[in-house]
């Protein structure tokens, strides 16, 4: 019985922390950051994430992030802290729906102010760049959004490389 009551006390202080669970964007000047055992740089490194890269966290200690790894099956399994200077949160989560990286052949993709070519362009993206959107899976055009989660404009599917991206 005492057993069940420390499993299910386990469970239910366990059970925050994972609806807490976030997704941002690694933004770090060096090229990666570095994920730690613990929340401090007194502790080992014990992976490093590419600039660019999306990444599962979830609140830690102090200005330290716990962070995860994120499976389509929607486990996750918590890989160390990184500091949360290193990443960028989109402030609406809800709007954008897949990660994706431009992909031309011209340097750049234009982002539009509607659906189609005949709109104004309201911005660019280098090709390679990370990128958040939303769109039916037939759709020609792309809503598009900022690192911050903020709506931009559009930019034509076929720009635009699906990536293995965290469940949202």
């Amino acid at each position: 019985m005492k057993k069940l009551l420390l499993l299910f006390v386990a469970f239910m202080v366990m059970l925050p922390c994972a609806a807490q669970s976030r997704f941002g964007l690694i933004k770090d000047e060096d090229g990666y950051t570095n994920i730690r055992k613990g929340p401090g740089t007194n502790y080992e490194i014990v992976d490093q994430v590419p600039d660019g890269s999306f990444i599962s966290f979830a609140p830690g200690k102090g200005n330290w992030y716990k962070v995860y790894t994120s499976y389509t099956d929607g486990e996750q399994e918590m890989l160390g802290y990184i500091h949360s200077s290193k990443v960028v949160v989109p402030k609406r989560q809800g709007e954008w729906k897949e990660v994706g990286q431009v992909k031309d052949e011209d340097g750049y993709t234009n982002i539009r102010k509607g659906p189609g070519t005949k709109y104004a362009i309201v911005g660019k993206v280098r090709d390679g760049g990370y990128i958040l959107f939303s769109g039916d899976v037939n759709a020609k055009w792309y809503k598009v959004y900022t690192q911050a989660g903020t709506f931009r404009g559009y930019m034509s599917a076929n720009k635009i490389l699906r990536m293995e991206s965290p469940q949202f």
